[in-house]
C-alpha cells in the first residue's frame, strides 16, 4: 500500500536546524572529507566543497587528484586539500593513497564519497576500503555520483556496516541501482523509492522533479526548484549541503537531506528569479544560499 507523501515546507525545518551557542568554535560544527574529482573534472570538487562549507560545516578538506589544490585553491580558501595519487588518466588509486587517508579518515566526521571521482577498477577498490575503515566508527557516508556507480552492483554492503549512509542519485543512477530503466525509474518514482529504503535501511534523496527524501518508515516530497536547475554541477551543489549539515553533529542524516534539497531549490528559484531559468548556473544557486539561510533562520528566531 503506497504511504501518504508530504510536502515539505520551510516551517518544518524551523525545528531541524539548531541555533548557534554563542561561544562555538569551528570544532563544533564537524570535520568534512570530500573524496571527490579527478584531473578531468575539478569543477565538481570545488561546486561540492563550495556547498559544504555553505552549509556550515566546520571544517572541511578535499582529497583529490593533485592537480586541483592549485586550480582551484584561490576559488575556495576556506577549505584545506589533501593530493592524492592517481593513474595515467588522472583517477585516483586505492592502495597508494590509504596512508595519506587514514588520519582524515579518523578524524572526520563524515565523508562525501563521489562527484567527479570516476570509475575505475582502482576507485571502486578504494571506495571499498575506505567503507571497511569506517565501519566501525559510525560516522555518516553520503554517496553522490560516482561514488554510487562505484557500489551500483554491490549494493548489499550497506547491510554490513551499520553506517548511516546518505544515496543522492539522480534517475540515471537510481536505474543503475535498481537495475531498471530510467523510463521506469521515472513511471514510478515513489515506489521505487519506498521498494529501495525497505531493501536498504539507508537515507535516499531522489533528485529530480519533486525530489523525494525517504527513510523505511516515511517519505517527503520537495517543492522548491525548477528546470533551470537542470545542468551539470547542480547535483554537486547539492551533495555538498547535504554533507556538510550532516557532520554538524545536532543534525540527522534525515534532517540533513530534508534542509538541503529544499535550501538548495529555493537557492535555485532565487537565481531563477535573477538570472533566468534559461541561463542561471550552479554557481549563481550557490551565491544565493546565503538569503535561503537566512529566511530559515528568521523563521526560526521569531519562534
Amino acid at each position: 500500500m503506497q504511504q501518504t507523501i508530504q510536502t515539505l515546507t520551510l516551517e518544518q525545518l524551523v525545528s531541524m536546524l539548531p541555533r548557534r551557542q554563542r561561544d562555538a568554535q569551528k570544532g563544533n560544527f564537524g570535520r568534512l572529507l570530500c573524496i571527490t574529482g579527478s584531473r578531468n573534472m575539478p569543477g565538481a570538487c570545488l561546486l561540492s566543497a563550495m556547498g559544504a562549507i555553505r552549509s556550515g560545516a566546520g571544517l572541511v578538506t578535499v582529497a583529490t587528484a593533485p592537480e586541483n589544490p592549485m586550480r582551484l585553491a584561490a576559488a575556495i580558501p576556506e577549505v584545506m586539500w589533501l593530493s592524492l595519487k592517481t593513474d595515467e588518466n588522472g583517477f585516483l588509486l586505492d592502495k597508494p593513497n590509504h596512508e595519506a587517508l587514514l588520519p582524515h579518515l579518523e578524524k572526520s566526521s563524515g565523508i562525501l564519497l563521489g562527484c567527479g571521482l570516476g570509475v575505475t577498477n582502482e576507485t571502486r577498490k578504494l571506495i571499498d576500503w575506505i567503507i571497511s575503515q569506517t565501519a566501525s566508527q559510525s560516522k555518516p557516508l553520503l554517496f553522490d555520483a560516482d561514488g554510487l556507480n562505484c557500489i551500483a552492483d554491490r549494493i548489499d554492503i550497506d547491510r554490513q556496516t551499520g553506517t548511516d549512509w546518505i544515496f543522492t542519485p539522480h534517475p540515471g543512477e537510481m536505474a543503475r541501482l535498481c537495475g531498471k530503466s530510467i523510463g521506469e525509474i521515472q513511471h514510478s518514482r515513489i515506489e521505487t523509492a519506498q521498494q529501495f529504503v525497505t531493501a536498504h535501511p539507508i537515507t535516499l534523496v531522489l533528485k529530480g522533479a519533486g525530489t523525494l527524501v525517504a527513510q523505511p518508515n516515511r517519505m517527503i516530497r520537495n517543492p522548491t526548484e525548477n528546470p533551470g536547475m537542470s545542468r551539470g554541477g547542480s547535483g554537486d551543489v547539492l551533495a555538498g549541503m547535504i554533507a556538510g549539515l550532516m557532520v554538524q553533529g545536532n543534525i540527522s542524516s534525515w534532517n540533513a537531506a530534508c534542509m538541503g534539497v529544499y535550501l538548495h531549490g529555493l537557492a535555485g528559484d532565487l537565481a531563477a528569479a535573477t538570472h533566468s531559468e534559461q541561463a542561471m548556473l550552479p554557481t549563481d544557486l550557490l551565491a544565493q544560499l546565503p538569503t535561503a539561510f537566512l529566511r530559515l533562520e528568521h523563521l526560526r528566531d521569531k519562534n
